[in-house]
């Protein structure tokens, strides 16, 4: 089997994060949480607790974000289990 990634859109309070955490026990999977967070932090203006950690943490230009995804799995893994949320965009 070749690279697999699997982009799960989901919205809050489902069971995604209990299907990530599954994902996440593979050994051939590296699993992205939330990737386009930081953008959506940025950009709105929201107010959340810890929100100034979660920009410094994560790109917040959504185009480098995409290549990234888009790009090489990281830690030589076949399979990309990424997380999103739809609000994110």
């Amino acid at each position: 089997m070749g690279e697999v990634r699997i982009a799960m859109w989901s919205g809050p309070r489902n069971i995604s994060t209990a299907l990530m955490r599954s994902f996440g026990n593979r050994p051939d999977t590296f699993v992205t949480d939330e990737p386009l967070y930081g953008h959506f932090l940025n950009k709105t203006g929201i107010q959340h607790p810890g929100k100034e950690e979660i920009i410094q943490s994560q790109n917040t230009d959504w185009h480098e974000v995409t290549r990234w995804l888009c790009g090489e799995i990281p830690n030589n893994k076949t399979v990309w289990y990424q997380k999103h949320m739809a609000h994110h965009l």
